[in-house]
């Protein structure tokens, strides 16, 4: 196992830091300046882009690469590998390598006053999260087999020490060690296909689905409408979305007249937390936000304008 933050061994934390560093100068792939081809998760699908997209996800801290057959040299290749491929994984950014240096000797105190060490915890992941400052941390673990590799990536949320995300991929040939921590970190950028039905429409060409927060929802997930046989007949993105349902557009709106109440529907590609719309909830907390600062002003101006005067 090799950890840029805390190996084997009482207080140890490296040495494999500087590994991280030209792993990641020499395996994460340099984006152009010009950078307009991107592709989608979990497909052979190629698109065009004008101008140069960007990636700003979640900050996800590589926690730990490991080997299970023993070797070192491939466990610090994996460590590479795996910042790579978040690099090109919806809703995730690595952490620069700049930063595990820090980490790994913030982290190196904490075991000082309590116990902690591989394989990690819930508590522990909640560690690596607070004093990195990352709401993500991922462990990508890969087994030799006949011709290549297998590799599994998990994906931890830090709030709470708990397992979010899991993909896994088997790849032979040359490049596999890459090509299969690239596919099973992928993996993470896939989200599942929800099923829901319609409980209203409301004028516009709009219609009220059962898939809200509660239901894995996420503002701006595309749907699709289904009819008897379970064919997709409509289309159309949730643009407001509460815990209990989702409001989201029909689209072409030739279809329109053929949806029912009760009829199916599913959501087909949900966004990524980072890059989800902002739910009911959300919206609550910027609007009384909003109202706060706006009140808080004019408290001041009158404030002000009282004191000017002198309270006449």
């Amino acid at each position: 196992m090799i950890s840029p933050l805390r190996p084997f061994g009482p207080l140890r934390t490296l040495a494999f830091v500087p590994v991280l560093a030209l792993a990641g100068a020499l395996l994460v792939p340099t984006m152009a300046q010009a950078q307009t081809t991107v592709t989608k998760a979990g497909t052979n699908a190629v698109g065009v882009v004008p101008g140069n997209p960007t990636r700003a996800g979640a900050v996800t801290v590589v926690a730990a690469a490991i080997d299970t057959s023993g070797n070192a040299e491939t466990a610090k290749l994996a460590l590479g590998y795996a910042n790579a491929a978040l690099k090109m994984t919806p809703g995730y950014s690595p952490m620069a390598a700049s930063d595990y240096t820090p980490l790994g000797e913030k982290l190196a105190k904490q075991a000082l006053k309590t116990d902690w060490g591989w394989p990690f915890t819930a508590s522990d992941y909640q560690k690596i999260g607070k004093l990195g400052k990352a709401p993500n941390a991922m462990t990508i673990s890969v087994t030799p087999v006949a011709g290549g590799y297998d590799a599994v990536a998990e994906m931890y949320d830090t709030a709470r020490g708990a397992l979010v995300g899991y993909g896994r991929a088997n790849a032979s040939g040359d490049d596999a060690l890459q090509n299969a921590i690239g596919d099973a970190v992928t993996q993470l950028g896939v989200t599942a296909t929800l099923d829901g039905i319609i409980i209203s429409k409301p004028n516009g060409y709009l219609a009220r689905l059962s898939l809200g927060t509660n239901a894995g929802g996420r503002g701006g997930a595309r749907v699709e409408y289904l009819d008897g046989a379970g064919n997709p007949i409509a289309f159309g993105t949730i643009f407001d979305i509460a815990p209990g349902e989702a409001l989201a557009t029909v689209a072409p709106e030739t279809a329109y007249q053929r949806l029912n109440i009760n009829g199916r529907v599913r959501i087909v590609e949900n966004p990524s937390v980072k890059r989800a719309l902002p739910d009911f909830a959300k919206l609550g907390d910027q609007e009384f936000k909003s109202f706060e600062t706006k009140f808080g002003i004019s408290l001041a101006a009158a404030a002000a304008v009282y004191f000017i005067t002198g309270g006449s």
